[in-house]
Formats: structure tokens, C-alpha cells, sequence
């Protein structure tokens, strides 16, 4: 009866081969996933600072076109003023001048009075 237990130790020793196998593989694997989650998260990393870094130029730019933008605003505001003070200009010369030409119609209409000729009596 010393075989039984001999085919038992042999298959004993071939489960154990097998599940220290399966472990052993299985640690494998762990470590294989825990470097790709590390490869994964070192990725993740460089992107979000990619990204980040892409924030602060927008941002800058943002900035800088807020700033032409106010600095159109001022310069248009500027010329707007402008219009508005040439516009009283013309419009204070043209009453002017309006005024200067019913002067002259007015003077011109006394003048041409005093010169008509006196009826004759008879």
C-alpha cells in the first residue's frame, strides 16, 4: 500500500506547482497592471499639465484682447467726441453764415428803398 499515498504526494506536489503557478501569474498580472495604472496616471499627469498650460495662454490672451478691446473702446469713444465737437463747429458756422446772409438780404432791401425814385406832383 505504498503507491496510494506516493500518487497522492505526486498529485499533491502538481495542485501545489499549480496554484503557486496561478499566483505567481497572478502577481505577474497585478504588477503588470499596477505599472500600467502607474504608466496610465504618469499620462493623466502630463495631460492635465498640458491642459493647465493651455489655461494660462488662453488666459493670457484673453487678457490681451480684453485690453485692445478697451483701448478701441477709448479711441472710439475719442473720435466720437470729436464728431460732436465738429458738428457744433459746422453748425455754429452755418448759423452764422445764415445769419450774415439775412444781413446782407436786409440791407440790401433798405438800400434798394431809399434809392426808389419820389413820385412826381403834379
Amino acid at each position: 500500500m505504498a503507491s496510494p499515498p506516493r500518487k497522492i504526494f505526486r498529485n499533491f506536489s502538481a495542485v501545489t506547482s499549480t496554484i503557486a503557478f496561478a499566483i505567481a501569474c497572478a502577481i505577474g498580472l497585478q504588477g503588470c497592471a499596477a505599472s500600467r495604472a502607474s504608466q496610465q496616471a504618469a499620462e493623466a499627469e502630463a495631460a492635465a499639465a498640458r491642459s493647465e498650460q493651455s489655461a494660462a495662454r488662453a488666459e493670457a490672451a484673453a487678457t490681451q484682447a480684453l485690453d485692445a478691446a478697451n483701448k478701441a473702446t477709448e479711441a472710439a469713444n475719442r473720435a466720437t467726441k470729436a464728431v460732436e465737437e465738429a458738428t457744433r463747429e459746422i453748425n455754429r458756422v452755418a448759423d452764422h453764415l445764415e445769419q450774415m446772409s439775412k444781413e446782407r438780404e436786409a440791407r440790401t432791401r433798405s438800400h434798394r428803398g431809399s434809392h426808389a425814385k419820389p413820385a412826381k406832383s403834379a
